[in-house]
């Protein structure tokens, strides 16, 4: 971990971490969060990435009880376009699911398909393991030719 601004305190749902040698930031939930929270997480990573100036995001959701769909419209709404403009553009967001909360998401006529993000500045895709999450991380890095 590294360490957090004063003007930070700890959120007892969620870890983050720059991780400067690949460029990432990494935000893991560790436990299934209220709206409230959900909402104050996110944002905390936005804060963390715009100080590190960090455009790839790993978003780990293994440890959520379910996929938490209630804050789609959220998320699409308001949380994502806000994320090119603050922090440059393109985003690259990964997230980790285990395999039923995936099936829930790929199954709900609520969540958009990831051909939704097709066009946009902020671009998602969803994994079930870590390794192939970072390694389309890496790939939309050497894209965007942003240094390591």
């Amino acid at each position: 971990m590294q360490p957090r601004p004063a003007s930070l305190p700890a959120l007892d749902y969620l870890q983050y971490q720059f991780r400067p040698d690949l460029q990432v930031l990494v935000g893991r939930w560790l436990r299934q969060p209220t709206e409230a929270e959900l909402h104050a997480g996110y944002q905390r990573l936005l804060e963390v990435a715009e100080a590190c100036g960090a455009r790839l995001w790993l978003v780990d959701a293994r440890r959520r009880d379910h996929a938490n769909q209630q804050g789609t419209a959220w998320m699409m709404e308001h949380f994502l376009p806000q994320l090119p403009q603050r922090l440059g553009r393109p985003v690259h967001m990964a997230y980790l699911f285990m395999p039923t909360h995936l099936y829930e998401l790929e199954h709900d006529a609520t969540v958009p398909p990831l051909t939704y993000f097709e066009g946009r500045e902020y671009h998602v895709e969803r994994f079930t393991e870590e390794q192939a999450a970072m390694q389309w991380l890496a790939a939309c890095r050497a894209h965007e030719d942003l240094p390591a």
